[in-house]
């Protein structure tokens, strides 16, 4: 389980671009590009994702992006960073019972708490 569980976040910091965070905003970037990921996965996979889902991933990420102070064309190249790692995983990434499937699910359990 704990395995599992530590796979699941090695995918995540795949996707959010490796290394631990050093800083505050260093880990609002790696959540932003956290929930890039989610956005992503529901769309090339499709993983399920309500429309109030969608707009709750919408609402955080716009959150982080302006706690950020990101302009639009730095949140862009963000999102194709995150892109381009999850390409790079595919066919894989798809599967449902593969560790990118889990951790989507482990960001889509902490979006519908909030």
């Amino acid at each position: 389980m704990i395995a599992r569980i530590v796979a699941a976040f090695g995918m995540l910091a795949l996707f959010a671009g490796g290394a631990a965070a050093q800083n505050p905003s260093e880990d609002d970037r790696r959540e932003l590009m956290t929930l890039y990921f989610a956005s992503i996965a529901a769309d090339r996979c499709d993983f399920h994702l309500d429309e109030a889902e969608a707009d709750k991933l919408i609402q955080a990420a716009t959150a982080l992006q302006k706690k950020l102070g990101l302009k639009d064309d730095a949140a862009d190249v963000l999102y194709e960073q995150v892109e381009t790692n999850f390409e790079k995983t595919l066919p894989d990434a798809c599967k449902k019972d593969g560790e990118a499937f889990k951790a989507y699910q482990q960001v889509m359990e902490r979006i519908r708490k909030n």
